[in-house]
């Protein structure tokens, strides 16, 4: 195939300035926080000014210019067959670009390739082992994706969290917010959450949505971090907040790693909760607080008290009372 470089991308020379303009980047996975393919379509499809839609929704059948962009090793069985519906109901004016993340050499890729008006291909092996092929090919790639370039500003008070992404509280967070406004001093909120395979991503995006309207400033997600990441965040953060559907529950890890680091923790407690958390005296219940300890020593006593109660939920107390009752 005859092919020449133009301001660094190699393309067909002809067939692609007569397309019909790219309408929509088509992602399979959406959620931006759980994949890195998703934050790419999200970002590619802001750059090009049009809407990202999810592969199944009804409207991509419809589309003149589809972009089509993701894994398709990652589709399952199910999916696969529905992909190909997809494609047997595309109009015969659907002009069919598709970005290529890798190469798998299934039987649906191949039909996406047999559609496909243009082929960006993400790398240069992707390219060499598409060359021959009837499609007009362009060298792609993936520019970098980060995007938020603040800077963590500096604050007087930090508030930590890690958990479950569709778990957050935003109604908790909201009194968390009241709180901290009244302290009349610089704060930061830093979130560090994992997204449960059980979990949907339209129900984490929500959330996020929801934090970032609660806090237009001074709100960092920090993604998924690791555990030594996770006990430097502890150590060195003002508080550490956590809010659960009913209240904490004695199975709460993320609770238990905090008081057992000794960060101060802010939560809520209901009749379930265990009888041994105690509003401020070894953790705040943030629905019987009236203002945020910021005094120094305060801070230490609920510090030192929460190490003291991690105690009792220790391994090794757990493991004595495993072996005591199952023998």
């Amino acid at each position: 195939m005859s092919q020449r470089e133009l301001g660094g991308i190699e393309r067909s020379s002809d067939a692609i300035s007569r397309l019909p303009a790219i309408d929509a980047v088509v992602s399979h996975h959406m959620n931006p926080f759980a994949s890195g393919v998703a934050k790419f379509n999200e970002l590619l499809a802001l750059e090009l000014d049009v809407q990202r839609l999810s592969l199944w929704e009804p409207a991509v059948a419809d589309l003149a210019g589809p972009l089509l962009s993701f894994k398709a090793a990652e589709l399952s069985g199910d999916e696969q067959h529905q992909l190909g519906r997809l494609l047997d109901r595309l109009s015969s004016r659907t002009s069919v670009r598709l970005f290529l993340h890798d190469l798998d050499g299934s039987q649906i890729e191949q039909r996406l390739l047999e559609h496909a008006a243009v082929v960006f291909c993400g790398n240069d092996e992707i390219l060499a082992r598409l060359a021959g092929s009837d499609v007009p090919l362009v060298r792609a790639w993936a520019p970098g994706l980060v995007n938020d370039l603040r800077r963590f500003n500096p604050a007087q008070v930090s508030v930590f969290s890690f958990g479950m992404a569709h778990k957050i509280r935003a109604d908790m967070f909201a009194r968390l917010r009241d709180l901290l406004e009244r302290c009349g001093s610089s704060y930061a909120i830093r979130i560090s959450n994992a997204t449960h395979e059980t979990s949907s991503a339209a129900d984490s995006q929500a959330v996020f949505d929801e934090m970032h309207a609660l806090f237009p400033t001074g709100l960092y997600f920090l993604g998924n971090l690791s555990d030594v990441a996770v006990y430097n965040q502890l150590l060195e953060t003002t508080f550490f907040a956590a809010f659960f559907r009913d209240g904490v529950r004695a199975n709460n890890t993320s609770i238990a790693s905090a008081m057992e680091h000794g960060a101060v923790v802010i939560t809520n407690l209901d009749e379930h909760s265990p009888p041994s958390l105690v509003h401020m005296d070894n953790v705040i219940d943030i629905e019987s607080c009236d203002a945020l300890p910021l005094d120094t020593l305060t801070l230490r006593r609920l510090s030192v008290r929460a190490m003291e109660t991690a105690q009792e939920w220790s391994w090794r107390h757990l493991v004595a009372a495993v072996r005591d009752a199952g023998g």
